[in-house]
């Protein structure tokens, strides 16, 4: 077990979010729009994907005329025709 891993358990016994424990949170608006929070970079960037770093996992974002509308350090904005959320 990793420090991460006991840290997201004990955020998850406590009732806490799971921001709290450095956890991704994607939004979707319909499939027009997804907000992903707490990112650790963007690592690939097509209109077919995009794909953001999570800690030391990633998140793929896949469909077609995806744009990335924002980005900040936390925050970032994808818009577009979104098929699919993919996490690996």
């Amino acid at each position: 077990m990793t420090v991460r891993d006991t840290v997201a358990d004990l955020a998850d016994a406590m009732d806490l979010p799971p921001e709290v424990a450095g956890a991704v949170k994607i939004t979707l608006n319909g499939r027009r729009r997804a907000v992903v929070e707490h990112h650790s970079g963007l690592t690939g960037y097509t209109a077919e994907c995009v794909e953001v770093g999570a800690g030391r996992d990633s998140v793929r974002i896949l469909g077609s005329a995806l744009e990335l509308r924002a980005m900040d350090r936390e925050t970032l904005l994808v818009a577009g025709q979104i098929a699919a959320v993919e996490f690996g």
